[in-house]
């Protein structure tokens, strides 16, 4: 049965004003549209509901049958249909995000109150989680969308360019030889330091990327400290521990560390937004992207300037 709630309005409209021609008047389509549509009801019910004359319409005794079910199923689906309504408002104003914890504990910050004050009414939930849990939880539909870099393919996820990022040594200020002395805002990667390096395990995807640069540089050390999280990295080199090299949004902003783009050649990896596939994108997932470019161009200045500057 392929009954729609338009055609049970009609229905109500007939036996209302007891006129094929006023009820058509009332639904806002042409009489002959109207008598089509009764057609498709009698053929899918089985059923004669009009008795038809040149001055009047009665209903049938399948109609008078029909009439309460009828008026039910119009005030049932009137009723709901406000309140589906207002749940959709309120998923379109409700963003959960994943993101790597590295990127949740130096960019969203930012992102966050920044949308706390141009979208009040937004319920943003964050959720700091490995790359594959962030990949996971968006392809069955837990979260509406992840943060990261994804330099392949994901099956049933879509993905979406946001942002490029470079790589910066970061050297503490406490050490010995800083690096705003001996390299201004730009080192070259044959020209970093011969000491140990704080850095994550040669297997893990960024370090990969950087140990490719070194070792096309004539740079094979690997003596430094090891580690398995970003934001550890960096704190430990902040601590003084040794240097290290990091993505450009890994950078903190608010501490004293001496900072320099690696350039020749400069690394830059994309960052991205995926979203389970057909998912909607929402104007509030816009606002939050549109703030989100604001924070990193912000970042970016106070990183490092642009090359030739």
């Amino acid at each position: 049965m392929n009954l729609s709630i338009r055609h049970f309005k009609a229905f109500l409209a007939v036996v209302q004003s007891r006129s094929f021609t006023r009820a058509a008047e009332i639904m806002h389509i042409s009489q002959p549209g109207l008598s089509l549509m009764m057609r498709e009801m009698e053929s899918q019910l089985t059923c004669r509901l009009f008795d038809r004359t040149t001055r009047s319409v009665e209903m049938t005794a399948a109609a008078q049958r029909l009439l309460p079910v009828a008026q039910q199923v119009v005030n049932e689906v009137e009723a709901i249909t406000p309140v589906l309504n207002q749940m959709s408002d309120e998923r379109r104003r409700t963003l959960k995000i994943g993101v790597p914890p590295v990127f949740a504990s130096s960019v969203i910050p930012d992102v966050y109150m920044r949308l706390r004050k141009t979208q009040p009414a937004l319920d943003l939930y964050i959720s700091d989680l490995p790359k594959p849990e962030v990949e996971r939880q968006v392809r069955d539909g837990e979260l509406d969308c992840g943060l990261g870099s994804f330099p392949r393919r994901i099956p049933e996820v879509s993905r979406r360019l946001l942002f490029e990022f470079d790589f910066i040594y970061l050297e503490s200020h406490t050490a010995q030889t800083p690096a705003h002395q001996r390299f201004a805002r730009y080192i070259r990667w044959r020209d970093l330091p011969d000491v140990p390096f704080v850095e994550q395990d040669a297997n893990m995807e960024l370090q990969a990327h950087v140990n490719k640069c070194r070792a096309a540089a004539g740079i094979s050390r690997s003596d430094g400290m090891r580690l398995n999280g970003l934001a550890s990295q960096v704190a430990m080199a902040v601590a003084g521990v040794g240097p290290t090299i990091i993505p450009s949004f890994a950078v903190p902003v608010d501490t004293q560390a001496y900072t320099a783009l690696l350039i020749e050649p400069v690394l830059s990896l994309g960052y991205h937004l995926i979203m389970k596939r057909g998912r909607e994108q929402s104007d509030a997932l816009e606002g939050f992207i549109r703030t989100l470019l604001e924070v990193i161009e912000e970042r970016k200045e106070q990183t490092y300037p642009e090359p030739g500057v």
